[in-house]
């Protein structure tokens, strides 16, 4: 199944501690299933000015077959969540989970997400690179400020950036290169009384 694939390249996945705490997998999703949703988001048809973030509620309206898929993988998630953060010693936690998962669809530039850190109701974050072949990747910072730039995840289809948000820590950001949508999927643990939820048990 598909959530057995996903969750198990995350927990054999290596820790990456600099700038702090994150890991990159590649090949995250079965190449069949990769192919078929990337053909799919190659054809949504939504505003190119402003962010826009699918659920899987509104899959079907945009022709997205994967509404399965992604709630294999949600509750795969769900089931396997201490594994998924044992790799981050200081990783939020609360006993009451769920999973918000959408696709996210993030226009040219000159758009640019600020430079931030995760919600204090997010405990393990996800994000697999769809489509262009050649975009921008997640932009990693030891600070909030520009000048304090580290390294970026490199942008590879089929490859997922993770990570545990730690506050004064975690500090990311990400943006479109100057031509082209970046198209990603994003799966994160939450709190399971916060506001936007996809699964939950």
């Amino acid at each position: 199944m598909i959530g057995k694939h996903f969750v198990s390249k995350c927990i054999a996945s290596t820790t990456i501690n600099e700038p702090w705490p994150h890991q990159i997998l590649e090949d995250t999703l079965p190449q069949e299933e990769f192919v078929k949703l990337k053909e799919q988001c190659l054809n949504i048809d939504v505003p190119k000015d402003k962010l826009v973030h699918i659920f899987p509620k509104d899959f079907a309206d945009l022709n997205i077959k994967f509404y399965d898929q992604i709630h294999d993988i949600g509750k795969t998630i769900l089931d396997n969540a201490k594994n998924l953060c044992g790799q981050y010693p200081n990783h939020r936690w609360f006993e009451d989970l769920a999973v918000n998962a959408h696709i996210s669809v993030t226009p040219p530039l000159p758009y640019k997400f600020y430079i931030h850190q995760e919600g204090l109701e997010k405990i393990w974050s996800s994000v697999t690179y769809i489509t262009p072949e050649v975009n921008v990747g997640t932009k990693m910072y030891a600070e909030q400020d520009e000048k304090a730039f580290v390294k970026e995840a490199e942008w590879k289809p089929n490859s997922t950036f993770i990570f545990c948000g730690q506050q004064g820590k975690t500090w990311h950001s990400y943006e479109s290169d100057q031509t082209q949508q970046r198209i990603t999927l994003n799966l994160f643990l939450v709190k399971g009384s916060s506001k936007i939820i996809t699964f939950k048990k």
